[in-house]
């Protein structure tokens, strides 16, 4: 009797063990992502953050602009390289917000994350590119230093966007986009008088391609994604 009465009690403890014990949470590795990190409010954040940050980067080329014409003015710079530091700087606003739109689908696209301090520091490595071209445009010729900041500006943005996305494909995608843009303001510079007309139909050619992708984005389980 007496241990029938132990077997019974050394079951009630195991119940009363299995009723308190809680199962560990499920192992997250480091990096993890939650579900909801790209929704449609966080685009509309995305979107009114970009246009801030290119509106302010354009405020500061400006000023580049400024200081570049005082240069001039001191005999620093000759015209004909005014004019052309002048004419790239002209695109700036466009080259800030579609940068940034543009990481903004590739952070959709592979699941990354990239966030507010990153996206404003890509932002001065672009902005950037203007002082170092008007600097190096005082001691050599304008289009070896395009060349050169080009280069040191896409490869400084390449490498930033593999240590944040770890994504070799991303990265090609960043750097692609990146010498469009450059090649791009190029020709437009050096085309002169047919910059507007160039400049409206490529302006066409990527409303053409925004409305594309959208039509590919979809909403699943409220997370943007691509289809």
């Amino acid at each position: 009797m007496h241990h029938k009465l132990n077997e019974v009690n050394l079951k009630n403890h195991r119940i009363m063990q299995n009723q308190n014990y809680q199962t560990p949470p499920m192992y997250q590795e480091p990096g993890a992502r939650h579900s909801g990190m790209h929704t449609l409010n966080w685009l509309f954040l995305q979107s009114v953050f970009t246009l801030v940050l290119s509106g302010v980067l354009a405020l500061v080329s400006a000023g580049i602009n400024s200081l570049a014409f005082s240069r001039h003015c001191d005999k620093l710079l000759l015209r004909s390289d005014y004019d052309m530091v002048a004419g790239s700087m002209m695109y700036c606003f466009a080259l800030y917000t579609l940068t940034v739109f543009s990481i903004m689908l590739i952070e959709i696209a592979f699941r990354k994350k990239v966030n507010y301090v990153q996206y404003g520091l890509i932002g001065c490595a672009l902005c950037l590119f203007y002082l170092l071209l008007l600097a190096m445009t005082e001691f050599i010729d304008f289009w070896l230093a395009y060349t050169i900041v080009s280069l040191m500006t896409i490869g400084l943005i390449g490498i930033y966007m593999k240590g944040l996305t770890g994504c070799l494909r991303a990265v090609c995608m960043t750097v692609g986009i990146l010498v469009a843009e450059y090649i791009v303001i190029a020709v437009l510079v050096e085309i002169g008088a047919l910059a507007l007309l160039i400049g409206s139909l490529l302006l066409f050619v990527i409303i053409a391609v925004a409305m594309y992708i959208t039509i590919r984005m979809k909403v699943v389980n409220g997370e943007l994604t691509f289809k």
